[in-house]
């Protein structure tokens, strides 16, 4: 079994919104499902590094981060995902998605379970958001 880290972020805007984008048709992994931003940490950088690196190429926005949430994992075929999850605050900016994506959303918490998510990211949100 391969471990890889992937670090993800639970961002919210100033009226407590939180930001999903959703997975491309053409996507290899969960096409068509809503996920956080992030993606996998490469080598030589930090974590921190990576999940700003990886939300600002999904979504083009710079955040700050301001701490961490929680964990997840997933499994595919030989290897697991470990997913480190942060909470951050967008700077000033317009949501301007890769290819990656096809679409995104400023959710309200009322509303995420409408949302078709990957079972790691909808059962971690409902922890959170229980926690808060």
């Amino acid at each position: 079994m391969v471990w890889t880290l992937s670090a993800k972020a639970v961002v919210r805007d100033g009226q407590g919104r939180i930001l999903l984008i959703r997975r491309s048709a053409a996507s290899r992994n969960n096409a068509g499902k809503w996920e956080l931003p992030g993606g996998k940490v490469d080598g030589g950088e930090s974590v921190e590094q990576a999940l700003q690196r990886e939300v600002r190429e999904e979504t083009g926005l710079r955040v700050e981060v301001c701490g961490v949430a929680g964990a997840a994992e997933s499994a595919w075929d030989s290897r697991r995902i470990a997913y480190l999850i942060f909470t951050a605050q967008p700077h000033p900016g317009e949501v301007v998605l890769s290819d990656e994506h096809d679409a995104f959303a400023w959710v309200d918490v009322t509303e995420l379970t409408s949302y078709d998510m990957p079972a790691q990211f909808a059962s971690f949100l409902r922890r959170y958001l229980a926690d808060r």
